[in-house]
């Protein structure tokens, strides 16, 4: 099996009788409207990947893993000459991925429930598939020819590698996202002190995470992938720059590992677009010529943005030929549209005010609890949530050419909350589609409803605890207590302070953790809890 690195989450793997195309974002035009880019420059391996989808010897899959449109590439995949191929994608409730497809003709789509396995000559390949509603995403695992290579990508499935590891046996590649990739707290009015302070603590929770998987699986390889992108645009290049933020290059993580895992076998090589690596040997067979060294970062990226400059040059005149006061009646509809369906409102208990950054005067103020919009001039609540946004952004969104999950990747909006705490169904409204929202409301209510318990063991003393995360529902059981006493989920790193009841540090919610004097008669643990086991700190 060799596996060729294609940039951020792609890959194409090969056998003597298979070909997997995975996540090829190769479009020169990047992604979530030219706001991310491929880093480095991979658009000369589209010619590649053509010529490997057209290669009639071998059987031919393209294996997507969700929506993003730097896993999914639109403009590329209706590109491709070869259409005799199959693609792969899991199966989530909403049919968008599947539906977009439909305009790729190819010879078949195959969509792929949780655990679900597909034959191929030699092997199988398998998808472990998360479905939560405000998160779809999935991870790969191709067995063949007494090989094996496990694709996480940024599917944060992070709480089942154990059991995964266990039922598959050795994998020897593994590759999985380093970086960060959110609004927050990139695109949030914070100090320079805050927000690096907020993004030391993300880098250190998600290379913990990383680093905790590799140690799961023990692979023979580790591929740092999908992240980080470059920022090409004039008005986020600084982004590319900054001291300390959530988008870490390789080069950094890697030094991490070298420090948190020196006793460990596994190797993590650095790779470029072109470089080709044995999954049976752990050795590069070819290694591309266009390497990009840290010395040359600033000069390498300066000179990828002025190749840039006449597609930014047409976002600008795009945006000077909007009209605000046209854009803000539509979102006023837009809002009201998810509203209607959004039937926990009444939860959220202080107003969003969404403005257009380039049209002065006029902004939304949306009343959850009375599921009210109206027009205001000014902010005047104390207790809020704001996000602003240029007008030809929102139309782009309003017309169909983005989700509400894409513009929240573009990074090209400021938001503020106050207090400075995450709330979950502030999130999903500003990010899911109107028709998801009644979806994810009757997923929160089941979650909700789940009262199994859980022991945890810090500092010598056994707490009983909510066994699956108020954020998402993960398994608690997964996670772990670090060196602060926090127990920590596995999937996002919510970070819960047993010694303060089990209170989450990102948005007050709590797993109600009890000492064990605390719990009732009688005081055993088989009596109170389901399935209770002990989570210790791992030693470093």
């Amino acid at each position: 099996m060799d596996i060729t690195y294609l940039g951020h989450a792609g890959f194409c793997v090969e056998t003597s009788g298979v070909v997997v195309i995975v996540d090829p974002w190769l479009s020169s035009r990047g992604a979530f409207d030219s706001a991310w880019f491929q880093f480095p420059c991979n658009h000369h391996l589209a010619e590649y990947v053509q010529r490997k989808l057209a290669d009639a010897s071998k059987e031919r899959y393209v294996y997507i893993s969700h929506e993003h449109k730097d896993h999914f590439d639109p403009e590329f995949l209706k590109s491709l000459r070869s259409r005799n191929f199959k693609f792969i994608v899991p199966r989530f409730r909403r049919p968008a991925l599947r539906a977009a497809l439909a305009e790729v003709q190819c010879a078949r789509v195959i969509d792929c429930s949780d655990g679900e396995e597909i034959p191929i000559s030699g092997g199988f390949i398998k998808l472990y598939v998360i479905d939560t509603e405000l998160n779809r995403d999935s991870t790969l695992l191709i067995k063949a020819n007494g090989c094996s290579f496990l694709d996480v990508n940024d599917c944060k499935i992070y709480d089942r590698l154990a059991a995964i590891a266990a039922e598959q046996g050795p994998v020897d590649v593994l590759a999985a996202q380093f970086s960060g990739a959110t609004w927050h707290p990139t695109c949030y009015s914070y100090s320079r002190e805050i927000y690096e302070s907020i993004s030391k603590t993300k880098l250190s929770s998600k290379f913990e995470t990383v680093a905790r998987s590799i140690e799961k699986v023990r692979p023979r390889v580790f591929l740092p992938s999908a992240g980080p992108p470059c920022f090409l645009d004039p008005t986020l290049f600084d982004l590319n720059f900054e001291p300390i933020n959530i988008f870490p290059r390789a080069s950094m993580f890697t030094r991490f590992l070298d420090e948190r895992l020196s006793g460990v076998p596994t190797v993590w090589p650095e790779m470029m677009p072109g470089d080709v690596l044995s999954a049976k040997t752990g050795g590069f067979l070819t290694r591309s010529r266009n390497q990009v060294s840290e010395a040359g970062f600033t000069s390498y990226l300066q000179a990828y943005a002025a190749a840039r400059q006449g597609l930014f040059a047409q976002l600008q005149a795009s945006a000077e030929a909007t009209s605000g006061s046209q854009v803000i009646e539509r979102l006023g509809d837009e809002l009201k549209g998810k509203l209607a369906g959004f039937m926990l409102h009444k939860r959220i208990d202080l107003p969003l005010y969404f403005a257009l950054s380039d049209f002065a005067g006029t902004m939304l103020r949306i009343d959850f609890c009375n599921k009210n919009i109206d027009r205001v001039s000014q902010i005047s609540d104390g207790r809020c949530y704001s996000i602003s946004a240029p007008a030809w952004q929102i139309k782009r969104v309003l017309e169909g050419h983005l989700t509400w999950e894409d513009f929240a990747l573009t990074f090209r909006m400021r938001l503020k909350r106050e207090p400075d705490l995450y709330q979950t169904l502030i999130q999903a409204f500003l990010i899911m589609e109107a028709e998801d929202l009644p979806w994810f409301c009757r997923r929160m209510l089941d979650m909700e409803s789940n009262q199994s318990r859980l022991v945890v063991e810090a500092g010598g003393r056994r707490y009983a605890v909510d066994r699956f995360c108020p954020h998402e529902g993960v398994d608690l059981k997964e996670g772990w207590v670090d060196d602060a006493g926090y127990l920590v989920c596995a999937r996002h790193g919510w970070r819960f302070d047993l010694a303060n009841g089990g209170r989450c540090t990102t948005n007050g919610t709590s797993v109600h953790a009890l000492l064990d004097e605390q719990w009732p008669e009688p005081s055993k643990a088989s009596d109170l809890l389901d399935e209770p086991r002990p989570l210790r700190a791992a030693s470093r």
